[in-house]
Protein backbone atom coordinates (compact mmCIF):
# COMPACT_ATOMS: atom_id res chain seq x y z
CA UNK A 1 0.00 0.00 0.00
CA UNK A 2 1.32 3.41 -0.97
CA UNK A 3 0.85 6.29 1.49
CA UNK A 4 -0.15 9.76 0.40
CA UNK A 5 0.54 12.56 2.88
CA UNK A 6 -1.29 15.84 2.31
CA UNK A 7 -0.79 19.11 4.16
CA UNK A 8 -3.69 21.41 5.07
CA UNK A 9 -5.74 22.34 1.95
CA UNK A 10 -3.44 20.30 -0.32
CA UNK A 11 -5.02 18.23 -3.13
CA UNK A 12 -3.69 15.34 -5.19
CA UNK A 13 -5.28 14.20 -8.45
CA UNK A 14 -4.22 10.92 -10.02
CA UNK A 15 -5.42 7.67 -11.62
CA UNK A 16 -4.29 4.06 -11.88
CA UNK A 17 -4.40 1.68 -14.83
CA UNK A 18 -6.06 -0.91 -12.54
CA UNK A 19 -8.83 -0.61 -9.97
CA UNK A 20 -7.60 0.83 -6.67
CA UNK A 21 -8.61 1.33 -3.07
CA UNK A 22 -8.36 4.56 -1.09
CA UNK A 23 -8.38 4.43 2.72
CA UNK A 24 -8.13 7.37 5.11
CA UNK A 25 -5.57 6.45 7.77
CA UNK A 26 -5.24 9.75 9.66
CA UNK A 27 -6.79 13.21 9.59
CA UNK A 28 -9.61 14.58 7.44
CA UNK A 29 -9.97 14.29 3.69
CA UNK A 30 -12.45 14.41 0.85
CA UNK A 31 -12.58 12.18 -2.21
CA UNK A 32 -13.90 13.15 -5.63
CA UNK A 33 -14.21 11.01 -8.76
CA UNK A 34 -16.55 12.06 -11.55
CA UNK A 35 -19.90 13.00 -10.01
CA UNK A 36 -19.06 11.35 -6.67
CA UNK A 37 -17.76 13.51 -3.83
CA UNK A 38 -17.64 12.56 -0.17
CA UNK A 39 -15.79 13.17 3.07
CA UNK A 40 -13.79 10.14 4.14
CA UNK A 41 -13.91 8.71 7.64
CA UNK A 42 -10.87 7.13 9.24
CA UNK A 43 -10.72 3.48 8.20
CA UNK A 44 -13.23 3.93 5.38
CA UNK A 45 -12.20 2.37 2.06
CA UNK A 46 -13.44 3.46 -1.36
CA UNK A 47 -12.98 1.43 -4.54
CA UNK A 48 -12.05 3.38 -7.68
CA UNK A 49 -12.41 1.77 -11.14
CA UNK A 50 -9.40 1.47 -13.43
CA UNK A 51 -8.45 4.64 -15.33
CA UNK A 52 -10.82 6.81 -13.24
CA UNK A 53 -9.18 10.08 -12.23
CA UNK A 54 -9.79 10.92 -8.58
CA UNK A 55 -8.89 13.83 -6.32
CA UNK A 56 -8.01 13.63 -2.64
CA UNK A 57 -8.08 16.86 -0.60
CA UNK A 58 -6.99 17.44 2.98
CA UNK A 59 -9.96 19.17 4.63
CA UNK A 60 -8.47 19.37 8.14
CA UNK A 61 -5.96 21.54 9.97
CA UNK A 62 -3.25 18.90 10.30
CA UNK A 63 -1.67 16.60 7.73
CA UNK A 64 -3.70 13.62 6.60
CA UNK A 65 -2.44 10.22 5.57
CA UNK A 66 -4.23 8.18 2.91
CA UNK A 67 -3.46 4.61 1.93
CA UNK A 68 -3.73 3.71 -1.73
CA UNK A 69 -3.76 0.09 -2.88
CA UNK A 70 -3.63 -1.17 -6.46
Amino acid sequence: MAKIILEQNESFEHFHSEKSTTTLLKGNASYRAGDIECNLEIGETILTPANQSHILTNTGYDECIIGCGH
